[in-house]
């Protein structure tokens, strides 16, 4: 689980790069100053997601309608998963009892109504799926800022390229899932 918890960090870092990318592609600055505004700015990947969304639809019929869609449902995805992956990172983990793939996570910080601290389980297969599902929105944050500049396309190329990367991106999780657990004896 503790490989699985860092694999999380690092693919939700990954996300970073085409997030800026596509900050650059729709404010229409250089990647310089977009670098000097979300620095100056302070700018967290929250404020920048709902920018981006912003930007996106204010271009209107000049961002590819497939794009678009796409991109909605990219940054949707990024931050139900960022929200995983800030329990995740940043709460507090118990041990996991002896032969289980569970363990159960709380936050101090939080409350219910009735005082009791916020706590959760994950399952070492919830990881998985968390940083997979990280892998998927990355590859579709990519793929819609390497198009942006690209709006004319035509309809039906657009549409396959979108088709690919589903297919590919189904392929990648059934794989990654289907990995069995290394056994003891593989283990460092």
């Amino acid at each position: 689980m503790k490989q699985e918890i860092g694999q999380i960090v690092v693919n939700h870092a990954h996300c970073d790069q085409p997030l800026l990318d596509l900050f650059v592609a729709l404010s229409g600055v250089t990647s310089g100053t977009a670098n000097i505004l979300v620095q100056s700015l302070n700018l967290k990947a929250g404020s920048m997601t709902k920018a981006i969304l912003d930007m996106a639809k204010m271009r209107g019929t000049g961002l590819h309608p497939d794009i678009l869609g796409r991109l909605t449902t990219a940054i949707s995805d990024y931050r139900k998963l960022s929200l995983l992956r800030n329990e995740v990172a940043h709460w507090q983990w118990s041990p996991s009892p002896d032969g289980t793939q569970a363990a159960e996570v709380s936050n101090i910080m939080r409350r219910d109504a009735d005082g009791s601290v916020v706590s959760k389980e994950f399952t070492l297969h919830q990881l998985k799926q968390l940083s997979v599902g990280l892998i998927a929105t990355f590859s579709a944050l990519d793929l819609c800022a390497r198009l942006t500049p690209y709006s004319d396309f035509p309809e039906q190329a657009m549409k396959q390229v979108f088709a690919n990367l589903d297919n590919v991106s189904t392929k990648v999780k059934d794989a990654l899932l289907a990995l069995p657990e290394p056994s003891a004896e593989e283990l460092p």
